[in-house]
């Protein structure tokens, strides 16, 4: 599935977030009540946070003043937000789906 004109054009600069986006761009939100086992969240294209099985897994620290310029989250393996450049391109978590709590590893 090809991406619309305005955000293929938007994602020029970051092919490999074009890649990821288009076999998802045209999914539904995730539905109501979604249990995430997976979530990663990545910050100009590195993974910043990972939670798996109840725990944090994985983070990084940035300087307060870090502003990324892209953000997406993956669900269970499934881009489900896309930031880029302050506009979101995509964002399947219109629903309220059962956030877990974010408990540290170890």
């Amino acid at each position: 599935m090809a991406l619309p004109p305005t955000v293929a054009e938007k994602l020029q600069s970051y092919p490999a977030i074009a890649h990821s986006l288009e076999p998802v761009y045209e999914k539904p939100s995730l539905p109501t009540g979604y249990q995430p086992k997976l979530i990663e969240i990545f910050c100009d294209l590195k993974l910043a946070l990972q939670w798996a099985g109840g725990y944090i897994t994985y983070e990084i620290h940035v300087p307060e003043s870090y502003t990324p310029k892209t953000i997406e989250w993956a669900i269970d393996g499934e881009m489900v937000v896309v930031l880029v450049e302050g506009e979101t391109l995509l964002n399947r978590l219109e629903n309220p789906i059962s956030m877990p709590q974010l408990n540290h590893y170890g």
